[in-house]
């Protein structure tokens, strides 16, 4: 298999996945930290001026469930006031502002609900008075540093959107222009216009779009195209499925104008997604303190392991002990995935011919380590590194993804989140020799399934019963 020269380049950079830091992002950061203020202001206010100046007793439980009680009721208050909107997490002014009126609110209803309840007397009036005016000097401080960091990432372009825009028309023309000119939002890193193209004409533009959309990283396109051009939008569509981005449709409303309130927003742009990332923000974060935790601790306790294999397999066979093959991971980059040697022969080429029952070229240490799994502890390597995660659709080489992805239907869509060392469909009794195209459709259709639902529980789930139904199977051989 042939792979494009800007492919193998951007390999190294691209391999590991995108972490895309975004507004919001920053806004739960924001908002995490006015909840551990205002919990903090109201035990430091108890304790200077209850418990020090008045050598009362220390925080009971009245006083830690008004303190919990408001914290929670500021958060609502917050968020209902936008306090927390992307837009304005740079803005220091309108958010000192907010944050303001939106602690003078939170903790006036906090004592009107106290006098009708006929509680306020358990409480010190001074006390809630040096609470408020701690938070507000936190939670000023905080906003004024936290805004200078926002600046300063926006100025870098940290918080621009990779964005690519293929279509045709007065809306692409509009919509090319107000993303050039909305650099606070978006960094245009791709455009592609088909004026009049038929989708056969379309067929070769569109691949090197593709593969242009892979090697930059973008994360998000956008599709402009009249509604006329339905059978267009519908194969560039399908085609981008593969993808590890965003697929928005700009919707072709012509000069009606009309409020679009269920659409996303972003900017002055609004968008009809169709196919959404099945990783991104914090859970890119969470899947990989979730991997690098597991690979650790699964190479330090392996280790032992792993030295008698890799003793175990040089007395026993001529050739290294760990065997690197490439394969496709992330958005289709190639890697090089570990594994200890299990064979007498070493292929990585346009030719690979799977292990069969019985193969002549496994050897006697190699049989018992793939009917166990064991060769594959070495991919605990490619975890820490970044190539590889714990939870994924197992990578195959390269010459049988050339071969699958024109008999599989969504075979490519695979790539959309990282490989990994076993996964939803190695559960369910996938993996060994594929005798039939369907039996890797079926494959397929459970890879597709745990990418479409992706949580980490789904990910806790699968490593549970990996050792139940993953590692010893009748088809590994």
């Amino acid at each position: 298999m042939n792979v494009p020269a800007s492919i193998r380049d951007a390999s190294a950079e691209l391999r590991k996945g995108p972490f895309l830091v975004s507004r919001r992002m920053l806004c739960d950061v924001l908002a995490t930290y006015d909840l551990l203020a205002i919990v903090g202001s109201g035990l430091l206010a108890r304790y200077i001026y209850l418990d020090a100046y008045r050598g009362e007793e220390m925080l009971n439980l009245e006083y830690a469930s008004l303190i919990l009680v408001t914290s929670i009721l500021f958060q609502l208050v917050a968020r209902q006031q936008g306090l927390y909107d992307t837009d304005k997490v740079e803005e220091f002014l309108s958010q000192l502002y907010l944050m303001i009126y939106t602690c003078a609110t939170t903790f006036a209803i906090t004592f009107v609900i106290l006098f009708f309840l006929k509680a306020s007397d358990f409480y010190s009036r001074a006390w809630f008075i040096y609470w408020a005016a701690v938070f507000v000097v936190f939670a000023s401080l905080g906003r004024g540093v936290f805004a200078r960091q926002v600046r300063r990432l926006a100025r870098r372009g940290a918080l621009q959107r990779p964005i690519a825009l293929i279509g045709e028309g007065s809306q692409f023309s509009r919509v090319k222009e107000m993303l050039l000119n909305d650099t606070q939002h978006f960094r245009l890193a791709n455009v592609l216009e088909l004026p009049e193209a038929s989708c056969a004409q379309a067929a070769e533009p569109l691949r090197r779009f593709i593969e242009s959309v892979r090697t930059n990283s973008v994360a998000e396109v956008l599709v402009a195209l009249p509604s006329s051009r339905a059978a267009l939008m519908d194969s560039i569509v399908r085609q981008m499925q593969m993808l590890a981005a965003d697929i928005h449709i700009l919707p072709d409303l012509g000069d009606v104008k009309i409020p679009l309130m269920r659409l996303h927003r972003t900017g002055d742009l609004a968008f009809i997604t169709t196919v959404s990332r099945p990783i991104e923000g914090w859970g890119v974060f969470q899947k990989r303190v979730e991997d690098f935790a597991i690979a650790l601790a699964g190479l330090a306790l392996a280790a032992p392991a792993m030295a008698l294999i890799a003793l175990a397999i040089k007395l026993d066979s001529k050739g290294p002990v760990i065997f690197r093959q490439r394969r496709h991971g992330y958005n289709h980059c190639i890697i090089e995935v570990l594994k200890f040697r299990t064979m007498t022969v070493l292929e990585d080429g346009n030719s690979v011919a799977q292990a069969t029952k019985g193969d002549r070229r496994v050897t006697r240490v190699g049989r018992f380590l793939r009917s166990t799994s064991l060769d594959e502890l070495p991919q605990l390597i490619n975890v820490l590194w970044g190539d590889m995660s714990i939870v994924g659709p197992r990578p195959h080489a390269l010459a049988h993804n050339s071969y699958y992805e024109d008999l599989v239907e969504n075979y490519a869509n695979r790539h959309r989140v990282k490989p990994g060392m076993t996964g939803w469909a190695q559960i369910h009794g996938f993996r060994g020799e594929i005798v039939h195209p369907q039996k890797m459709a079926e494959r397929v259709r459970y890879d597709l399934e745990y990418i479409e639902n992706w949580s980490i529980w789904l990910d806790l789930k699968i490593i549970f019963m990996t050792p139940l139904f993953g590692f010893f199977h009748k088809n590994a051989y």
